[in-house]
Protein backbone atom coordinates (compact mmCIF):
# COMPACT_ATOMS: atom_id res chain seq x y z
CA UNK A 1 0.00 0.00 0.00
CA UNK A 2 1.10 3.15 -0.95
CA UNK A 3 0.66 6.36 1.50
CA UNK A 4 0.65 9.45 -0.64
CA UNK A 5 1.56 11.78 2.69
CA UNK A 6 5.00 10.15 2.52
CA UNK A 7 5.04 10.61 6.28
CA UNK A 8 4.24 7.31 7.39
CA UNK A 9 5.97 5.74 4.77
CA UNK A 10 9.32 7.37 5.93
CA UNK A 11 8.21 6.22 9.25
CA UNK A 12 7.48 2.70 8.47
CA UNK A 13 10.94 2.30 6.59
CA UNK A 14 13.04 3.53 10.07
CA UNK A 15 10.71 0.82 12.24
CA UNK A 16 12.14 -1.48 10.08
CA UNK A 17 15.79 -0.90 10.86
CA UNK A 18 17.21 -3.29 12.79
CA UNK A 19 20.88 -2.27 14.47
CA UNK A 20 23.64 -4.71 16.06
CA UNK A 21 25.38 -2.45 18.63
CA UNK A 22 28.84 -3.67 19.06
CA UNK A 23 30.86 -1.92 22.06
CA UNK A 24 34.05 -2.44 24.31
CA UNK A 25 32.74 -1.58 27.36
CA UNK A 26 29.05 -1.77 28.94
CA UNK A 27 26.73 1.16 27.84
CA UNK A 28 26.35 3.17 31.03
CA UNK A 29 29.10 0.32 32.86
CA UNK A 30 28.88 -0.26 37.02
CA UNK A 31 31.83 -0.77 38.25
CA UNK A 32 35.38 0.60 37.25
CA UNK A 33 33.96 3.35 34.22
CA UNK A 34 34.98 5.85 32.64
CA UNK A 35 33.06 9.03 30.79
CA UNK A 36 33.05 6.70 27.86
CA UNK A 37 30.50 4.55 28.86
CA UNK A 38 27.91 7.08 29.62
CA UNK A 39 27.68 8.42 26.24
CA UNK A 40 27.75 4.72 24.90
CA UNK A 41 24.25 4.88 26.96
CA UNK A 42 23.41 7.60 25.61
CA UNK A 43 23.33 6.44 21.86
CA UNK A 44 21.51 3.55 22.56
CA UNK A 45 18.70 5.19 24.24
CA UNK A 46 18.72 7.32 21.28
CA UNK A 47 18.76 4.35 18.69
CA UNK A 48 15.86 2.94 20.65
CA UNK A 49 13.55 5.49 19.60
CA UNK A 50 14.54 5.49 15.68
CA UNK A 51 14.67 1.21 14.88
CA UNK A 52 12.46 -1.51 15.16
CA UNK A 53 14.75 -4.02 16.56
CA UNK A 54 18.38 -3.24 18.52
CA UNK A 55 20.31 -6.16 19.61
CA UNK A 56 24.14 -5.48 21.57
CA UNK A 57 27.32 -7.11 21.37
CA UNK A 58 29.39 -6.23 24.34
CA UNK A 59 33.05 -7.40 24.77
CA UNK A 60 34.13 -5.78 27.81
CA UNK A 61 36.73 -6.07 30.44
CA UNK A 62 36.05 -8.24 33.40
CA UNK A 63 35.72 -5.28 35.90
CA UNK A 64 33.12 -3.79 34.44
CA UNK A 65 29.02 -5.31 35.22
CA UNK A 66 26.44 -4.42 32.91
CA UNK A 67 23.74 -1.37 33.79
CA UNK A 68 20.05 -3.63 33.88
CA UNK A 69 18.29 -0.31 32.98
CA UNK A 70 20.10 -0.27 30.15
CA UNK A 71 19.69 -4.11 28.95
CA UNK A 72 15.91 -3.17 29.08
CA UNK A 73 16.55 -1.22 26.27
CA UNK A 74 17.60 -3.82 23.87
CA UNK A 75 16.14 -7.03 22.23
CA UNK A 76 19.17 -9.28 23.00
CA UNK A 77 22.66 -8.70 25.21
CA UNK A 78 25.26 -10.50 24.76
CA UNK A 79 28.67 -10.34 26.68
CA UNK A 80 32.06 -11.69 25.94
CA UNK A 81 34.85 -11.31 28.08
CA UNK A 82 37.81 -10.19 27.89
CA UNK A 83 40.92 -11.15 29.93
CA UNK A 84 44.67 -10.41 29.53
CA UNK A 85 44.80 -13.86 27.56
CA UNK A 86 42.14 -12.66 24.62
CA UNK A 87 43.91 -9.42 24.28
CA UNK A 88 47.21 -11.09 23.89
CA UNK A 89 45.49 -13.19 21.06
CA UNK A 90 43.98 -10.50 19.39
CA UNK A 91 46.94 -8.46 19.29
CA UNK A 92 49.30 -11.52 18.05
CA UNK A 93 46.04 -12.33 15.47
CA UNK A 94 46.31 -9.03 13.85
CA UNK A 95 50.37 -8.62 14.15
CA UNK A 96 49.97 -8.22 10.08
CA UNK A 97 47.68 -5.76 10.52
CA UNK A 98 49.31 -3.03 12.96
CA UNK A 99 48.63 -4.48 16.23
CA UNK A 100 51.83 -4.02 17.19
CA UNK A 101 51.55 -0.25 16.33
CA UNK A 102 48.18 0.46 16.89
CA UNK A 103 46.89 -1.91 19.69
CA UNK A 104 43.94 -0.04 20.38
CA UNK A 105 41.89 -1.03 17.32
CA UNK A 106 42.39 -4.90 18.04
CA UNK A 107 42.44 -5.20 21.42
CA UNK A 108 38.85 -6.39 21.43
CA UNK A 109 39.22 -8.62 18.14
CA UNK A 110 39.90 -12.06 19.18
CA UNK A 111 38.42 -15.25 17.96
CA UNK A 112 35.49 -15.96 20.24
CA UNK A 113 34.50 -12.23 19.74
CA UNK A 114 34.43 -12.79 15.72
CA UNK A 115 32.66 -15.96 15.89
CA UNK A 116 29.92 -14.08 18.34
CA UNK A 117 29.61 -11.02 15.81
CA UNK A 118 29.31 -13.82 12.68
CA UNK A 119 26.66 -15.24 15.10
CA UNK A 120 24.62 -12.40 15.89
CA UNK A 121 24.48 -11.27 12.36
CA UNK A 122 23.24 -14.63 11.28
CA UNK A 123 20.70 -15.19 13.29
CA UNK A 124 19.39 -11.14 14.00
CA UNK A 125 19.70 -10.42 10.29
CA UNK A 126 20.28 -6.43 11.05
CA UNK A 127 20.27 -4.07 8.05
CA UNK A 128 23.17 -1.82 9.75
CA UNK A 129 25.92 -2.22 12.25
CA UNK A 130 26.80 0.30 14.62
CA UNK A 131 30.30 -0.09 16.16
CA UNK A 132 31.18 1.82 19.86
CA UNK A 133 34.97 2.80 20.93
CA UNK A 134 38.39 2.90 19.02
CA UNK A 135 38.91 -1.08 19.93
CA UNK A 136 35.93 -2.39 18.42
CA UNK A 137 36.69 -0.58 15.24
CA UNK A 138 38.55 -3.53 14.18
CA UNK A 139 35.81 -5.48 14.15
CA UNK A 140 34.82 -3.68 10.71
CA UNK A 141 37.18 -6.07 9.00
CA UNK A 142 35.32 -9.05 9.85
CA UNK A 143 31.76 -7.22 8.53
CA UNK A 144 30.34 -7.59 5.07
CA UNK A 145 27.72 -6.33 2.99
CA UNK A 146 26.33 -4.25 6.02
CA UNK A 147 26.42 -0.41 6.43
CA UNK A 148 28.62 0.50 9.20
CA UNK A 149 28.42 3.27 11.47
CA UNK A 150 30.34 4.29 13.53
CA UNK A 151 30.54 6.63 17.12
CA UNK A 152 34.18 8.48 17.18
CA UNK A 153 34.92 9.06 20.94
CA UNK A 154 38.80 9.79 20.30
CA UNK A 155 40.62 10.42 17.17
CA UNK A 156 43.36 8.27 17.81
CA UNK A 157 45.85 9.65 15.61
CA UNK A 158 46.02 13.18 16.98
CA UNK A 159 46.13 11.25 20.74
CA UNK A 160 49.20 9.38 19.45
CA UNK A 161 50.59 12.52 17.65
CA UNK A 162 50.21 14.63 20.95
CA UNK A 163 52.44 11.85 23.26
CA UNK A 164 56.02 12.47 22.80
CA UNK A 165 57.05 8.38 22.45
CA UNK A 166 53.85 7.64 20.70
CA UNK A 167 54.67 10.50 18.08
CA UNK A 168 57.14 8.09 16.37
CA UNK A 169 54.60 6.03 14.90
CA UNK A 170 51.53 8.58 14.82
CA UNK A 171 51.82 8.06 10.69
CA UNK A 172 51.58 4.59 11.04
CA UNK A 173 48.74 4.93 13.29
CA UNK A 174 46.95 7.34 11.02
CA UNK A 175 47.28 5.37 8.19
CA UNK A 176 45.84 1.83 9.85
CA UNK A 177 42.93 4.11 11.24
CA UNK A 178 42.52 5.48 8.25
CA UNK A 179 42.27 2.02 5.77
CA UNK A 180 39.44 0.96 9.16
CA UNK A 181 37.95 3.67 8.34
CA UNK A 182 37.09 3.01 4.88
CA UNK A 183 34.87 0.32 6.15
CA UNK A 184 32.65 2.56 7.64
CA UNK A 185 29.52 4.60 5.57
CA UNK A 186 28.47 7.12 8.85
CA UNK A 187 30.49 8.26 11.59
CA UNK A 188 28.92 10.29 14.80
CA UNK A 189 30.98 12.71 16.18
CA UNK A 190 30.70 14.45 19.75
CA UNK A 191 32.04 17.93 18.31
CA UNK A 192 33.22 19.92 14.74
CA UNK A 193 36.61 19.46 15.72
CA UNK A 194 36.30 15.90 15.53
CA UNK A 195 34.41 16.66 12.08
CA UNK A 196 37.48 18.34 10.86
CA UNK A 197 39.63 15.91 11.94
CA UNK A 198 38.13 12.98 10.09
CA UNK A 199 37.94 14.67 7.03
CA UNK A 200 42.06 15.25 7.08
CA UNK A 201 42.32 11.77 7.50
CA UNK A 202 40.62 11.69 4.30
CA UNK A 203 36.68 9.86 5.26
CA UNK A 204 34.33 10.16 2.64
CA UNK A 205 31.07 8.97 4.41
CA UNK A 206 28.55 10.80 6.04
CA UNK A 207 29.48 12.57 9.18
CA UNK A 208 27.13 13.88 11.94
CA UNK A 209 27.82 15.97 15.05
CA UNK A 210 25.97 14.38 18.05
CA UNK A 211 27.41 16.51 21.43
CA UNK A 212 27.34 14.62 24.60
CA UNK A 213 24.19 14.71 26.18
CA UNK A 214 24.81 12.45 29.41
CA UNK A 215 27.03 13.59 31.56
CA UNK A 216 26.78 10.99 34.65
CA UNK A 217 29.37 8.67 33.96
CA UNK A 218 27.64 5.30 36.16
CA UNK A 219 28.39 4.20 39.08
CA UNK A 220 31.76 3.40 40.55
CA UNK A 221 32.63 0.47 43.22
CA UNK A 222 33.99 1.61 46.76
CA UNK A 223 33.74 5.05 45.89
CA UNK A 224 33.65 7.59 48.94
CA UNK A 225 31.11 9.89 49.47
CA UNK A 226 31.60 13.35 47.95
CA UNK A 227 30.12 14.81 51.03
CA UNK A 228 32.85 13.53 53.18
CA UNK A 229 35.40 14.66 50.59
CA UNK A 230 34.19 18.06 51.05
CA UNK A 231 33.57 18.21 54.65
CA UNK A 232 37.35 18.13 54.43
CA UNK A 233 38.11 21.49 52.46
CA UNK A 234 39.75 23.97 54.05
CA UNK A 235 39.71 27.46 54.17
CA UNK A 236 40.92 27.63 50.52
CA UNK A 237 41.46 28.47 48.08
CA UNK A 238 40.21 24.82 46.82
CA UNK A 239 41.16 23.36 43.19
CA UNK A 240 39.86 20.50 41.76
CA UNK A 241 40.65 18.51 39.25
CA UNK A 242 38.66 15.22 38.27
CA UNK A 243 39.10 12.34 35.79
CA UNK A 244 39.96 8.77 35.94
CA UNK A 245 43.88 8.25 36.83
CA UNK A 246 44.28 5.23 34.79
CA UNK A 247 44.47 7.19 31.69
CA UNK A 248 47.93 9.07 30.60
CA UNK A 249 46.42 12.22 29.93
CA UNK A 250 44.88 12.66 33.38
CA UNK A 251 47.51 10.69 35.76
CA UNK A 252 50.52 12.04 33.54
CA UNK A 253 49.03 15.44 33.11
CA UNK A 254 47.70 15.90 36.99
CA UNK A 255 51.43 14.73 37.83
CA UNK A 256 52.93 16.96 36.01
CA UNK A 257 51.17 20.28 37.18
CA UNK A 258 51.74 18.72 40.94
CA UNK A 259 55.11 18.60 40.77
CA UNK A 260 55.74 21.90 38.56
CA UNK A 261 53.38 24.06 39.01
CA UNK A 262 51.18 23.59 42.33
CA UNK A 263 54.73 25.18 44.62
CA UNK A 264 53.94 28.41 42.41
CA UNK A 265 49.88 28.74 43.35
CA UNK A 266 51.06 27.96 46.81
CA UNK A 267 53.32 30.83 47.22
CA UNK A 268 50.67 33.20 46.59
CA UNK A 269 47.85 31.54 48.51
CA UNK A 270 49.67 29.18 51.56
CA UNK A 271 46.36 27.66 52.51
CA UNK A 272 45.81 26.61 48.42
CA UNK A 273 45.03 22.61 48.12
CA UNK A 274 44.32 20.73 44.81
CA UNK A 275 41.78 18.02 45.31
CA UNK A 276 42.48 15.26 42.77
CA UNK A 277 39.43 13.61 42.40
CA UNK A 278 38.57 10.38 40.06
CA UNK A 279 39.41 6.09 40.28
CA UNK A 280 42.55 4.33 39.79
CA UNK A 281 45.18 6.97 41.01
CA UNK A 282 48.50 5.06 40.37
CA UNK A 283 51.01 4.87 43.41
CA UNK A 284 53.20 7.56 42.05
CA UNK A 285 50.64 9.78 42.08
CA UNK A 286 49.06 8.27 45.67
CA UNK A 287 52.63 9.09 47.20
CA UNK A 288 52.83 12.58 45.98
CA UNK A 289 49.30 12.90 48.04
CA UNK A 290 51.28 12.45 50.80
CA UNK A 291 54.44 14.18 50.62
CA UNK A 292 53.45 17.10 48.00
CA UNK A 293 51.83 20.36 50.34
CA UNK A 294 48.12 21.48 49.07
CA UNK A 295 47.64 18.15 47.36
CA UNK A 296 45.42 15.59 48.12
CA UNK A 297 44.66 12.53 46.29
CA UNK A 298 41.28 10.76 47.16
CA UNK A 299 40.39 7.96 44.78
CA UNK A 300 36.66 7.11 43.44
CA UNK A 301 33.92 8.90 44.70
CA UNK A 302 30.18 8.54 44.54
CA UNK A 303 29.44 11.72 42.70
CA UNK A 304 31.81 14.61 42.02
CA UNK A 305 29.61 17.21 41.64
CA UNK A 306 29.28 18.82 44.85
CA UNK A 307 32.97 18.63 44.62
CA UNK A 308 32.64 21.13 41.82
CA UNK A 309 30.30 23.59 42.75
CA UNK A 310 31.83 23.66 46.44
CA UNK A 311 35.56 24.63 44.89
CA UNK A 312 36.63 27.93 44.22
CA UNK A 313 38.46 27.08 41.23
CA UNK A 314 38.16 23.44 38.87
CA UNK A 315 41.19 23.18 36.55
CA UNK A 316 42.16 20.75 33.64
CA UNK A 317 45.73 21.00 32.69
CA UNK A 318 45.66 18.17 30.17
CA UNK A 319 48.99 17.95 28.23
CA UNK A 320 48.03 15.87 25.74
CA UNK A 321 44.89 13.23 24.77
CA UNK A 322 42.08 13.77 22.45
CA UNK A 323 38.40 14.10 22.11
CA UNK A 324 35.91 16.06 23.82
CA UNK A 325 36.88 15.89 27.83
CA UNK A 326 33.73 15.08 29.48
CA UNK A 327 35.49 15.72 32.77
CA UNK A 328 35.22 19.57 31.47
CA UNK A 329 31.53 19.36 30.75
CA UNK A 330 30.39 17.96 33.92
CA UNK A 331 32.05 20.85 35.72
CA UNK A 332 30.61 23.76 33.57
CA UNK A 333 27.19 22.06 33.82
CA UNK A 334 27.64 22.12 37.67
CA UNK A 335 28.19 25.81 37.43
CA UNK A 336 31.91 25.63 38.36
CA UNK A 337 34.36 27.96 36.40
CA UNK A 338 37.35 26.01 34.95
CA UNK A 339 40.92 26.98 33.82
CA UNK A 340 41.61 24.37 31.44
CA UNK A 341 44.56 24.06 28.23
CA UNK A 342 43.49 23.87 24.87
CA UNK A 343 43.51 20.12 24.80
CA UNK A 344 41.31 20.18 27.85
CA UNK A 345 39.10 22.41 26.36
CA UNK A 346 39.22 20.98 22.72
CA UNK A 347 35.89 20.82 21.17
CA UNK A 348 33.74 22.60 23.87
CA UNK A 349 31.92 25.98 22.71
CA UNK A 350 33.00 28.96 24.87
CA UNK A 351 30.98 30.55 27.95
CA UNK A 352 32.10 32.64 30.22
CA UNK A 353 32.95 29.50 32.57
CA UNK A 354 35.40 28.24 31.15
CA UNK A 355 39.25 29.92 30.53
CA UNK A 356 41.60 28.76 27.76
CA UNK A 357 45.21 29.03 28.37
CA UNK A 358 48.11 27.18 27.37
CA UNK A 359 49.97 25.19 29.98
CA UNK A 360 52.91 27.45 30.23
CA UNK A 361 50.29 30.51 31.62
CA UNK A 362 48.30 28.39 33.60
CA UNK A 363 49.56 29.59 36.90
CA UNK A 364 49.67 32.86 36.32
CA UNK A 365 45.65 32.46 35.05
CA UNK A 366 44.87 30.76 38.50
CA UNK A 367 46.50 33.23 40.66
CA UNK A 368 44.47 36.03 38.75
CA UNK A 369 41.83 34.15 38.77
CA UNK A 370 42.00 33.53 42.60
CA UNK A 371 42.69 37.07 43.63
CA UNK A 372 39.75 39.08 42.16
CA UNK A 373 38.19 40.59 45.09
CA UNK A 374 34.60 38.88 44.23
CA UNK A 375 35.50 35.80 45.08
CA UNK A 376 34.37 33.72 47.92
CA UNK A 377 37.71 31.80 48.77
CA UNK A 378 35.82 28.07 50.20
CA UNK A 379 32.08 28.70 48.86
Amino acid sequence: MIDLSGGLVEQSLEQRRRVLFVTSFHPGGMGRIGAGEAISAETIRRLRNDVQQLDVLCVTPGYQRKNIEIMEFCDSYTQVAVNRWATLHALIGHFLSGAWIAPWFFTRVFPEAVSALRRLILEKKPTEVWIDFPSSLGFSGHIDGLPIHYFVHDIVNQKTSRSLLKRLFSSSVRRIESSLFRRVSHAYVLSNKDRDLLQELGFTGEISVWPAQALNVGKVDNGRPIVDVVAEFGEGPNMVFFGNMGRPENGQSITHFALFRLWRVRRAFPSATLWVIGLAPGLGLRMLGRIVPGLKVTGAVDDPTLAFRAAALCIAPLLFGAGVKIKVLQMLDAGATVIASPVGAEGIDPTSKLIVVENSQMVVRIIEFLRRPMLKIGS
